[in-house]
């Protein structure tokens, strides 16, 4: 079963921080992020490709001059920034290598097909 963010935040799991309106809202702030990411790492969608990019890049910045930083949200929330990166890197990694996978099991498979049709057209 998945906790959202939100309701560990609620209960005793979360950080004291993350139980104050503020906390919850850069609570809520990362969790959107982080869907943002997983749901454009594979995405043909525009707008779900360009959200993943924005959040890969603040997620990789190291910039803590903004509240709103992704360094700033993670030492508020008591959260280990590299950490989260590493996890979204192997993330990053796993699609790619499926990614992969998939597109050659696709050519696989038209190749099969291709061949089937010109052996059918053969011996009509």
């Amino acid at each position: 079963m998945r906790i959202s963010a939100y309701a560990a935040a609620k209960t005793n799991e979360a950080p004291e921080m993350a139980r104050e309106p503020e906390g919850r809202l850069m609570l809520a702030v990362l969790e959107d992020a982080l869907v943002c990411f997983q749901r454009g790492l594979e995405s043909e969608v525009p707008d779900h490709r360009r959200h993943f990019w924005a959040v890969n890049r603040w997620v990789a910045s190291t910039e803590s001059d903004w509240l709103f930083s992704f360094e700033n949200i993670c030492t508020t929330l008591k959260l280990d920034p590299q950490y989260i990166r590493a996890g979204l890197r192997e993330m990053k990694v796993k699609a790619r290598m499926q990614g992969v996978a998939s597109k050659q099991r696709i050519v696989r498979r038209e190749r099969a097909h291709r061949r089937t049709r010109l052996c059918a057209t053969a011996t009509a």
